[in-house]
Parts: C-alpha cells; sequence; structure tokens
C-alpha cells in the first residue's frame, strides 16, 4: 500500500488538534498514532508537529486513528 505524509499539531485558538493528511485538515480531540512519527520544529507556529507517512486514517467521532 502506498504511504502519504501526514502531520498533526495542537491549534491553540479552537484548543483542539488537527491532523493533516492528503490536503485535509481535520480538528479531532483525540489521536491514535499507530505509526512511527517525528518532531519537526518551525520558527513560526506552529512551532511543534509531529510527522510520518500512513497509508489511510479512520475518522470516528471525537478521535483520528492513523494507521501504518
Amino acid at each position: 500500500m502506498k504511504k502519504y505524509r501526514f502531520f498533526f499539531h495542537y491549534r491553540k485558538q479552537t484548543k483542539e488538534m488537527t491532523v493533516h493528511f492528503r490536503g485535509q485538515c481535520i480538528p479531532t480531540q483525540n489521536i491514535e498514532c499507530r505509526t512511527s512519527c517525528e518532531t519537526k520544529w518551525n520558527k513560526t507556529q506552529p512551532n511543534l508537529i509531529m510527522q510520518g507517512y500512513c497509508s489511510s486514517i479512520e475518522i470516528l467521532k471525537e478521535k483520528v486513528i492513523i494507521n501504518e
């Protein structure tokens, strides 16, 4: 299966996390990451993001599951 870049970060304005995957910005309260990811520091906001590669994500009620 082909893997795509994903990243997620905390969004202070809405007080929740956002997951970015294949051109989508998905706001969520909880994230379950089932694949490896790494930190990336930016000089502008968001200062810290977690990024990696995954094949798919599942969107549940208040949770996003990032699959390997």
